[in-house]
């Protein structure tokens, strides 16, 4: 019985665990909140494995900037044309410097000009990143790569090259340190430059500055064209204190040798005198406020014209090897033509030239505008002192007939002796002073025959100022034909520069400051890039330099043999060095 009783009881105990067992196991099949804990499990990983890729990402964007930059300097200093390494050692040597690897050879392009004028270089490289965490989903690296290219290469561009010719030149062997120098300069820009690319004018200036008999038929009724009342003896033209606003000269409308037309803005012609000499010498008396156009004597060698537009270097250096120095300090004068010839208002003359064969036919296009991004107009400034004083005839002096009479006949009668003033003033018939007579006359002495000699041919000619002013100097004319008869007083009158003269105009050295450096702010206010030279130069000629520069580092203070350290540092300036990709 108790057997029986106990199977019964384990019977039950059995049925009952097994109804609570089915009870569980029903709850559990019927209980959702085991999907949650799943769901954030997998979001977890999904946001780790994110995070683990922006990381590799990270990593592969600092190494590829790291490439990137690293190319960049290396293909800008392999492209700089100063760089005597070469090309390829300095790319790899830069990569190799940042630790990475050295691209090859084949990665590495270089192409240049057969003389070194330009110079284009070009890298691509690579590098393998192992990835952290972008494994896991089959990608073990990232391709960190870069790419680019330099080039060096000088566009068109224009120079103005101003020299200081002044007499002062020739003290202390300035002149004679000055052409290597500037003969360098030159050599170093056609080297650097394409063929075809570089034009270059030289301006000489001292007093004044010659355009030569030539050039000059573009802007003014020169002597040099028929019918004209100018001078022919001298080249150079006058501004007004307004021109110095702006760099435009504007040639004739009519183009070579016209004369002007109603059109036309008229430059007065500077005449052609000696404001200097206080020499006895009556004939040529020599230190001419205008170089003289023909070879006098003392002149022979003396080649002070501009040259406009050359793409020659050997001219150019010619040019620059016959310089002369005599006269005064005319910065103005030097800066106004040096940025002059950098105006597209000069084009017409330009396309003259080349048809004329005295301008090479590439040049067609220059002046270049001012907004050509590709076109680098630079004017470099030298002088060794500062302005002094410009002298101008009056308007009623230089041109026309004159007082004075010369003998023709007789060239044995030295000095004054040839000669008669004719005075309106006086009682006529007595209105001519005769010099060899010490009188006055009824007429010129040598208008009538017997007046020196019995020959029947002796005669007397009216002058015209210019052909007095070729003659004899201010001074002397003041000295020797006006004081004899006149006294003191009224010679001083008809001095260079008196402020009560006649004859003779000036422009002071502190307009001359103010007229230089509102040429070189109309300049700058163009774009055009100014270097600056103070060889040996005054306090005065330094501050006026260094406020004319397009930046202080452009302004060079040089004496001796370091002028030619100021044109190579300008010369390796004159570059466009860009990144192109």
């Amino acid at each position: 019985m108790f057997r029986n009783d106990l199977a019964d009881r384990i019977v039950t105990g059995t049925e009952r665990l097994e109804r609570r067992l089915r009870r569980k196991v029903t709850e559990f099949r019927q209980d959702e909140s085991g999907s949650l804990v799943i769901f954030g499990l997998f979001v977890f990983i999904v946001m780790l494995l994110l995070t683990g890729y922006t990381l590799d990402l990270m990593r592969y964007e600092e190494r590829r900037t790291v490439q990137q930059n690293t190319a960049d300097r290396a293909v800008l200093a392999a492209a700089d044309l100063r760089q005597t390494l070469a090309p390829a050692d300095v790319v790899k040597d830069y990569y190799i410097k940042n630790g990475l690897p050295a691209p090859a050879d084949a990665d590495i392009r270089i192409q240049q000009g057969n003389f070194n004028e330009w110079r284009t270089v070009s890298v691509r490289s690579n590098e393998q990143i192992p990835t952290w965490f972008m494994r896991m989903v089959g990608v073990n690296t990232l391709q960190a790569g870069a790419a680019s290219t330099a080039e060096e290469r000088i566009g068109q561009v224009e120079i103005s090259l101003v020299l200081d010719v002044s007499g002062s030149m020739n003290s202390n062997n300035k002149l004679v340190n000055l052409k290597p120098a500037a003969k360098a300069f030159i050599d170093t820009m056609f080297d650097t430059v394409e063929a075809g690319k570089l034009s270059v004018s030289i301006v000489p200036y001292s007093t004044q500055v010659s355009l030569g008999p030539d050039f000059i038929k573009y802007f003014a009724d020169s002597g040099n064209v028929p019918g004209s009342t100018e001078q022919t003896s001298s080249s150079c033209l006058e501004f007004n204190t307004s021109d110095f606003q702006s760099p435009v000269i504007s040639p004739k409308l009519g183009g070579y040798g016209a004369a002007n037309s109603p059109l036309d803005r008229v430059y007065k012609q500077n005449g052609h005198f000696d404001p200097f000499y206080t020499t006895n010498s009556i004939e040529n008396s020599g230190l001419w406020n205008c170089p003289p156009d023909v070879s006098a004597a003392q002149n022979a060698n003396n080649n002070r014209y501009m040259t406009v537009y050359s793409g020659n270097r050997d001219a150019l250096k010619a040019r620059i090897d016959a310089l002369q120095a005599d006269g005064n300090t005319s910065i103005d004068l030097g800066m106004k033509w040096g940025a002059g010839l950098l105006d597209p208002a000069m084009k017409p003359v330009v396309q003259s030239l080349i048809a004329r064969g005295k301008a090479p036919a590439s040049f067609g296009d220059r002046p270049y505008a001012y907004t050509n991004d590709e076109a680098l107009k630079v004017i470099v400034l030298m002088t060794d002192g500062e302005n002094t004083t410009q002298y101008k005839l009056t308007t009623d002096y230089d041109k026309g007939l004159s007082r004075l009479f010369r003998n023709t006949t007789n060239n044995s009668l030295s000095g004054v002796y040839r000669y008669s003033l004719y005075d309106s003033t006086r009682s006529a018939p007595y209105q001519y002073y005769s010099f060899y007579k010490s009188a006055w006359l009824d007429h010129p002495w040598g208008a009538l025959p017997n007046d020196y000699t019995s020959d029947a041919t002796d005669t007397a000619q009216q002058m015209t100022w210019p052909q007095v002013w070729q003659a004899m100097s201010l001074s002397y004319f003041s000295n020797y034909i006006i004081k004899p008869i006149y006294g003191s007083s009224e010679a001083n009158k008809w001095r260079a520069g008196s402020s009560s003269g006649y004859n003779s105009d000036y422009v002071s050295s502190t307009q001359m400051d103010a007229n230089a450096l509102a040429m070189c702010t109309a300049a700058k206010n163009q774009k055009v890039k100014i270097f600056t030279i103070g060889f040996e130069a005054s306090t005065n000629g330094q501050n006026l330099l260094r406020a004319c520069a397009s930046a202080p580092a452009n302004f060079y203070s040089v004496a001796g043999l370091d002028i030619r350290k100021a044109f190579s540092s300008i010369a390796s300036s004159i570059s466009k060095l860009r990144l192109t990709h």
